[in-house]
């Protein structure tokens, strides 16, 4: 059976920062989360 309706999630800022070799600061990823959100 196929859904009437699917949710597509964003997990780049979860997952893809995972992969960073160093840390990423919490305050960076905010900023990077809005910016994303920003885009048209």
């Amino acid at each position: 059976m196929i859904p009437e309706k699917i949710q597509i999630v964003e997990v780049g800022p979860r997952d893809g920062l995972q992969n960073e070799k160093e840390w990423v600061p919490t305050k960076k990823k905010i900023s990077l989360i809005e910016k994303l959100a920003d885009q048209d």
